[in-house]
């Protein structure tokens, strides 16, 4: 008999600073009776951040926005019968605007902001606590960036024009809806990117949802670095700034000088893959990678 598939979820700390103390929101679920932090299981072909997102502002009513990783927990639980292994993502996640309303459901009944040392005592699990007790390492945000290699394109033998107007494939413009969302739950207010048309395109479903310019650099593009690949400063010296999240998206031979200038780890990224980084206050740089949605 083959071993259940695991079980992937997904949710956050949502947290405020009130009265000069910061504090955190849990959930009392009816179902178990305990208090817990928000979090679910992910749809078919769901992507984590964006899960962590839906599933937080199911469970609390509350709009939010990521922002560092507090780890994951791992641990069993029953299913269909027997016992599969469940692996659950949290992140830091600040209100995205003024507190709502709250409605009380059969899955939460009650909410409670507490401080952190009053939610460490609510909370049922040791491993929520675990879990709330990275949320200082990873606290106040300075800046966050978001690097992302552009979407895939037509292949260069299959197209004839130019190449800074080579567009998306079909599922490179699929691939540019679903990175809308995940930008969103990152709260995305700055965009950045090369002029050449698959980068550009990559980017636009999201610009268009929240009414936002792309600011377009010709030096972060294939030919712009290759005829001088210190003008990509120009976009770093912009990249950084503070209570923003910026976007830089760009392509495979640029990323990687790209990285390097911002601090960052040089890797390989494939067609629509990202990376996201904060910078703290106190001047560490944290990040993640993701593949593309």
């Amino acid at each position: 008999m083959s071993n259940p598939a695991t079980v992937i979820a997904a949710g956050g700390v949502v947290w405020r600073e009130s009265h000069g103390s910061r504090q955190v929101l849990l959930v009392h679920r009816p179902r178990y009776d305990d208090w817990s932090l928000p979090k679910g299981k992910l749809n078919p072909r769901e992507h984590v951040l964006v899960a962590a997102r839906r599933e937080i502002e199911e469970e609390t009513g509350q709009q939010v926005i990521l922002g560092p990783s507090l780890g994951i927990q791992r641990y069993d639980v029953r299913k269909n019968g027997g016992t599969a292994p469940k692996l659950v993502h949290y992140w830091a996640a600040s209100l995205a605007g003024p507190e709502q309303e709250f409605e009380p459901n059969d899955e939460v009944d009650k909410l409670e902001w507490l401080p952190v040392d009053q939610a460490q005592e609510r909370l049922s699990y040791p491993r929520d606590v675990d879990i709330l007790n990275c949320l200082d390492a990873v606290l106040p945000v300075e800046s966050t960036v978001v690097v992302v290699r552009h979407a895939a394109a037509v292949k260069r033998k299959e197209w004839s024009g130019k190449d800074i107007v080579r567009p998306l494939t079909d599922d490179g413009a699929a691939t540019a809806e679903r990175l809308s969302e995940v930008l969103a739950a990152l709260g995305v207010n700055r965009l950045h990117s090369s002029n050449a048309e698959r980068c550009v395109r990559t980017v636009t479903p999201y610009a268009a949802s929240i009414g936002r310019q792309i600011h377009l650099h010709p030096e972060i593009s294939e030919q712009g670095y290759e005829k001088d690949p210190s003008a990509l400063e120009t976009v770093v010296a912009k990249a950084w700034r503070p209570g923003k999240v910026t976007l830089i998206c760009s392509h495979r031979p640029v990323l990687p000088g790209l990285a390097k200038a911002l601090g960052l780890p040089v890797g390989k990224y494939a067609t629509g893959a990202f990376l996201v980084a904060h910078r703290l206050a106190d001047g560490r740089v944290i990040h993640e990678r993701f593949g593309a949605p």
